[in-house]
């Protein structure tokens, strides 16, 4: 039985809340984010609470999900990307120095999930930082331990008129959303992700929606049964299933059914041999409300239990739900009607290959095929639209360094991931110096329009250029103009002065 001892989460006082956006503002006004060696600092300081607090990150964890270290361990735990990028204008612009620079968007707003408090709550913070953003983290209100030993540790380490965290549930987040940011990071359900960007809507301000969906995982006859088995296994069950990147539901080909459940099971046996041990072995569902949607699902489900104790070992005083697996679910069961969002894997058996790829197009985080025919992962992979697509694997992707992070249509938009997450923070500026001798080269764009300036005008052009028409021939479409916009206004206003005389 553990020690730990729970904490409670404190919201923060309506009233403080616009106060710290005005702060946070102020100091991102100083300019000191502008400093490269500033941003490093930071990043730093923030890797320096991850090492010095690993064990109370891991208490704290194990009191809101009961998940194992080695779990915890898996799961949660550059000046190159600012530097000047030259435009590639043409030689005509050239003298003006057409420069783009990555500028920090300003003060932002991210909002975390529950499921993984410090991964999910510290990656977009990092991009945010190292784009020189002011923060302010809105941590989930349902993992209190997790949240309320961030809110103590990150005022420490980080630079509190840069940086600091909100919390609350429904209120604090209305309070939030009612005020202008320069940009909003949010993670998590659909529902939430729309009202979020409704929101931020009425500012105009720019959001990234990192949000969920049904991902299949779909599995042929050609397969390794028992490596595809325990892949499987493994993500749907990590976390208890609360992972928005973990296959929801397996569709298996009927050639593949019998071989793939002799295989699951064997796998489950595997990862918990002892059944007594599960509620300690196993993380738990985040709070009541998930344990009861579990037992709600479960309890309306037409399929059959092949592995897992189901509602019989569930105890509700510590939201422990077993691992479940359903086999001969059908696609109008009580279980394909959502994302599960836990420990229960429906499988549901398909004719063909064709079927399932029917069924996986909508668009969720991620689409796992499993099989060693090139020819059916092509045929899923092209058919079919999802942040992510792995062949005989499952959610690996998510520790892939380099890899954008991110979904499609209802799953969200705006990647993440290293530089995907720091680009979007920050935003193309355009910036042009031309000397002041162009003056005089430029001066035919003043009236008066004349015949002569018109003709200077259009000599200012680039080589032809031809593009292919329909049919494969190809033809010029004549000079384009390397300044058009400058040219078609004098143009346009020499040709008015005309109609006017």
């Amino acid at each position: 039985m553990s020690t730990l001892s729970k904490t409670e989460l404190l919201a923060t006082p309506l009233d403080e809340i616009p106060k710290i956006r005005l702060r946070l503002r102020a100091g991102f006004a100083t300019d000191r984010s502008r400093d490269i060696a500033y941003r490093k600092t930071q990043l730093a300081q923030l890797a320096h609470l991850l090492q010095d607090n690993r064990d109370r990150i891991y208490d704290a964890i194990k009191l809101d999900f009961n998940r194992a270290q080695l779990e915890t361990e898996m799961l949660e735990i550059g000046p190159k990307w600012t530097a000047p990028e030259r435009a590639p204008f043409s030689l005509n612009w050239r003298l003006s120095a057409p420069t783009i620079y990555r500028e920090s968007k300003g003060t932002v707003l991210i909002v975390g999930p529950f499921n993984y408090p410090v991964y999910s709550n510290f990656m977009p913070l990092i991009g945010a930082i190292s784009a020189g953003c002011a923060v302010v983290l809105k941590p989930s209100e349902l993992t209190p331990n997790s949240t309320a030993l961030l809110t103590e540790l990150l005022p420490k380490y980080l630079d509190p008129e840069m940086y600091a965290i909100v919390n609350g549930s429904i209120p604090e987040m209305k309070t939030l959303l009612g005020l202008q940011w320069d940009h909003i990071f949010f993670t998590g359900s659909t529902n939430v992700g729309r009202i979020v960007a409704k929101a931020a809507a009425e500012f105009l301000t720019p959001v990234s929606l990192e949000l969920g969906g049904k991902n299949a995982a779909i599995v042929d006859s050609t397969v390794d049964f028992d490596a595809a088995a325990r892949s499987i296994l493994w993500a749907k069950t990590a976390n208890s299933g609360q992972t928005c990147i973990a296959p929801d539901f397996v569709m298996v080909h009927k050639d593949a059914h019998d071989k793939f459940i002799t295989a699951i099971q064997t796998a489950y046996k595997q990862f918990w041999p002892d059944a007594a041990a599960q509620p300690e072995a196993q993380a738990h569902v985040v709070n009541n409300a998930a344990f009861k949607r579990m037992v709600d699902l479960l309890t309306r489900t037409k399929g059959t239990i092949v592995a897992g104790g189901g509602l019989e070992t569930a105890d509700e005083a510590t939201n422990y739900f077993p691992a479940t697996l359903v086999d001969n679910t059908k696609f109008d069961d009580s279980l394909m009607e959502h994302e599960i969002f836990g420990p229960i894997l429906p499988i549901v058996t398909v004719e063909n290959i064709e079927e399932a790829v029917e069924y996986s197009r909508t668009r969720p985080l991620a689409c796992y095929v499993f099989t060693n025919n090139s020819k059916v992962a092509e045929q899923v992979r092209l058919n079919t639209r999802s942040g992510a697509f792995v062949q005989n694997d499952a959610m690996i992707q998510g520790a892939m360094w380099g890899l954008p992070f991110g979904g499609v249509g209802d799953s969200g938009y705006g990647p993440q991931g290293g530089k995907y997450t720091f680009e979007l923070f920050t935003y193309h500026r355009a910036v042009a110096t031309p000397p002041g001798f162009m003056e005089k080269i430029l001066a035919l764009r003043y009236p008066p329009y004349t015949p002569t300036k018109l003709k200077l005008a259009l000599t200012a052009v680039s080589p032809k250029v031809s593009l292919p028409r329909a049919g494969g021939s190809s033809a010029p479409l004549g000079k384009m103009v390397a300044s058009f916009a400058l040219i078609a206004s004098i143009v346009a206003a020499y040709r008015y002065k005309l109609g006017q005389t």
